[in-house]
């Protein structure tokens, strides 16, 4: 008998309720904040300023969509800002300008500025998070490949290495992003 169980690929700090009512839309949260006041939310980005105050730590985040994985989308467009809240030490060298993933309570909003430009900051209660490490490769581009080059070991049929087969000029590749916890 085979059984399959389903398993979330969502780290379980950030899991939060199984409800409809965990809001991950960070545009309809910034446009009317105070609808969603006092709800689970779940939003990630990178984190671009730390401040510690005596017993709390706020966190900026430049917000970033999520994919299914709770992951921020690093290949898209930052949707806005959060100001997030812990009430405990969070230091700034674990999480100035790193990708992290936040659950907490949405509190509001608060004016604030970004430069000298005013702005409406979502603000939230942290209640769970995940600082995400980004590792970056290039896979080869190639259409074919017939057992020569560097990606083929040697055997009794060749030598691993063959004139043009399989091997991929410096420009030819996708480099490809992935995070990991």
């Amino acid at each position: 008998m085979f059984l399959l169980s389903g398993c979330s690929s969502i780290p379980k700090n950030i899991e939060g309720s199984n409800s409809p009512i965990l809001q991950k839309n960070f545009i309809s949260v910034h446009n009317e904040p105070e609808l969603y006041e006092g709800q689970q939310v779940r939003f990630g980005g990178t984190v671009v300023n730390v401040i510690n105050k005596g017993n709390e730590t706020l966190l900026e985040l430049a917000v970033l969509p999520l994919n299914s994985e709770a992951k921020p989308e690093v290949n898209k467009q930052y949707q806005g800002r959060i100001i997030a809240k812990s009430n405990k030490f969070l230091d700034p060298a674990n999480f100035r300008n790193h990708l992290v993933t936040l659950l907490g309570s949405l509190t509001g909003s608060e004016k604030g500025t970004i430069g000298k430009t005013p702005y409406n900051f979502v603000t939230m209660n942290i209640d769970g998070y995940q600082i995400w490490h980004v590792t970056e490769y290039i896979q080869p581009i190639a259409e074919w490949d017939y057992g020569y080059g560097p990606f083929w070991q040697p055997n009794v049929w060749n030598n691993g290495f063959g004139p043009y087969w399989g091997w991929y000029g410096p420009d030819e590749g996708k480099v490809i992003t992935t995070l990991t916890p």
